[in-house]
């Protein structure tokens, strides 16, 4: 299996966060290869939608403060602006990790993805699950109510893999730990690409929610990583 590191090369933060990452694959991870992947930026979000075939991609989900509705067929979302330092660093995000959907499409083959905040805390060796991407982050620190879906995957631990519990309302989208660390299939990452050019782009890990993809997010007990703890470039 092939993991790729998300970071961006230029901030002194974010490169050594990612040397750490690759520091517990290197510990942990059996058959892993590890590979260290740009971040889009700002800067580069042209070419980032081009590499990801979807040139006028806009960023449709609502800035700080707002609220819009979603409705697709039966499902209804409230959507609530995320607090972040620009439209462009939240779109930049999510044309990092959409680039690897695309690649993992172009592949044809199951990636890791991890967040440069992301580290191992114990051995993962690749191993067969259903479903469409699979979580491998403990929450805490990680996402909202992070205590609450700690607890609601904990108390289901006599399973290695299970849905991702409901923590929240249905109209709030609700997605894996902050995306920091998951493994996703090239069919599930084909259908997140599909979605941004319905939708427009969102923030990953609510574009990437259980409402809109029912049974495909799974999540692992015990974890295998945490978040370091570092300081959010996108907040």
């Amino acid at each position: 299996m092939k993991a790729f590191v998300i970071y961006q090369k230029e901030n002194r933060a974010s490169s050594q966060a990612a040397q750490v990452t690759a520091r517990s694959v290197k510990r942990y991870c059996e058959d892993v290869e590890f590979f260290g992947f740009r971040a889009t930026t700002p800067d580069t979000i042209t070419d980032g939608l081009k590499e990801i075939n979807q040139p006028n991609l806009e960023y449709t989900y609502p800035l700080d403060n707002e609220v819009k509705y979603h409705q697709e067929g039966d499902t209804k979302l409230r959507l609530t602006g995320y607090v972040a330092n620009s439209v462009s660093v939240k779109l930049a995000c999510t044309i990092s990790h959409a680039r690897l959907w695309n690649m993992c499409v172009q592949n044809n083959e199951e990636i890791m993805i991890l967040e440069h905040d992301a580290v191992f805390v114990k051995d993962f060796k690749p191993f067969e699950w259903k479903g469409g991407v699979l979580g491998l982050n403990n929450p805490i620190g990680a996402t909202r109510r992070a205590d609450i879906l700690y607890e609601e995957i904990k108390q289901r631990s006599y399973y290695k893999i299970i849905d991702l519990p409901w923590i929240d309302v249905s109209t709030t989208p609700q997605g894996l730990a902050g995306n920091s660390a998951y493994i996703i299939k090239p069919e599930f990452a084909a259908k997140l690409l599909k979605k941004l050019e319905e939708v427009g782009a969102w923030p990953n890990d609510a574009l990437m929610c259980k409402q809109l993809f029912p049974n495909e997010l799974k999540v692992t007990y015990p974890f295998f990583t945490k978040v370091q703890g570092i300081r959010s470039h996108t907040t």
